[in-house]
């Protein structure tokens, strides 16, 4: 049988009555099994972009200021992560939790935010679509994780919930590399599940913020449900039954077909359930499972030729002190001699990732990212039509 799942009726985002909901579900849940105290725990926030809390794309504060505040009464110790879509760097993040209201939690209770910017590899043996995942450090700082997604429809890739929210532990704009890749949703939800297996040890623990949700076309929707399991797979499961989404296709089709998920198997949810919060009339994005997630290859390797920004060591200013050659994956940067006999770093573009490692481990900020200049006057053309017909 598939685990419980806890829905709670929250009416709005009053810190008093999520921390009800969450002690509620915990109880229900009996969470005090397996989140045990003096643990230390990741909790993995769904913060792709850096956008303003109530926008409805991030996980609410309120949402994480609450559950931290329950894990802290267990005497667990917590530390807020994720990498937004562009750029990971420090200052990226401390501008991300500042605009995303984690850094107010992180002074108003006992937490911690991550500024560890390394990575570090994770094999998965069972992997579908990765045989190894290049993921955020601090999973190995923790002795578990609670993920807290955020529910929202995306125009490309359909529902966003639960086992999509751990694609955030792919470091910064690494993801767009790997989106550029995995071409269809099927794709996409066999990378998350192999994310998720590859830390299911660690996954003691999955909450859905879905108070306030994103329909089809970024329109917020009131759905006053806090959803907390143990199964990320059943989570997701009840709250698509909730949004009348079909469960035969994307990330669930995909769980089932690897048998990780049992369309057969009943879940038990506790709390109001889901003819509380049911609604027929959601708006959905339409997605089909083996439908292009680019919709035109051509257009895709135009955009990524004109937009993607290019590692630019200038020989000049380089120290020479050879960081960003050993901490490149692919080995795309050598050291070489300029003819007065001094180091330089040198950019093989056929063996470059765009994961812009060198970048943020530079000491002495030579690394730049640019657009080439034979692309620069296609994507200010691009940028002005763009600027003009949103003006319109």
């Amino acid at each position: 049988m598939s685990e419980k799942v806890s829905t709670k009726y929250v009416d709005s985002y009053d810190l008093d009555v999520i921390v009800d909901a969450f002690r509620e579900s915990f109880a229900s849940l009996n969470v005090f099994k397996t989140l045990k105290p003096k643990m230390k725990v990741l909790i993995k926030v769904n913060l792709p972009f850096i956008e303003n809390q109530d926008s409805g794309v991030v996980t609410n504060p309120q949402v994480v200021c609450a559950l931290i505040k329950v894990l802290n009464e267990m005497d667990i110790d917590c530390v807020i992560a994720d990498s937004p879509m562009h750029g990971y760097s420090i200052g990226s993040l401390d501008e991300l939790y500042f605009k995303t209201g984690m850094l107010s939690i992180a002074n108003q209770t006992k937490c911690e935010l991550n500024h560890n910017l390394k990575t570090c590899k994770v094999e998965t043996l069972e992997g579908t679509r990765a045989k190894s995942l290049e993921l955020l450090d601090v999973i190995n700082d923790v002795d578990a994780i609670v993920n807290v997604g955020k529910v929202k429809m995306d125009e490309k890739l359909g529902y966003l919930g639960a086992v999509t929210n751990l694609f955030g532990l792919v470091p910064g704009e690494v993801k767009e590399e790997i989106l550029n890749r995995l071409t269809t949703q099927k794709d996409f939800s066999n990378y998350c599940i192999d994310i998720v297996e590859a830390l299911k040890d660690k996954l003691l623990l999955n909450v859905l913020d879905a108070v306030v949700t994103l329909e089809a076309g970024n329109t917020q929707r009131l759905l006053y449900c806090l959803a907390v399991s143990k199964d990320i797979y059943s989570l997701d499961a009840v709250m698509q039954d909730i949004l009348n989404i079909d469960k035969s296709k994307g990330i669930l089709k995909q769980a089932e077909l690897r048998n990780l998920f049992d369309f057969d198997a009943k879940i038990e949810v506790d709390g109001e359930g889901v003819e509380k919060f049911h609604l027929e009339d959601y708006q959905l994005t339409k997605v089909e499972d083996n439908e292009n997630i680019h919709k035109n290859k051509r257009k895709v390797k135009a955009y990524f030729k004109t937009h993607q920004k290019r590692v630019i060591i200038d020989c000049k200013t380089c120290k020479g002190c050879g960081v960003c050659s050993k901490i490149c994956p692919t080995g795309a940067i050598i050291m070489k001699y300029d003819k007065n006999g001094e180091l330089y770093a040198h950019v093989d573009y056929s063996k470059c990732i765009f994961c812009y490692k060198c970048h943020t481990a530079c000491p002495y900020s030579v690394v730049d990212l640019k657009i080439p200049r034979k692309y620069k006057h296609t994507h200010n053309k691009i940028e002005k039509f763009n600027k003009d017909n949103k003006n319109n």
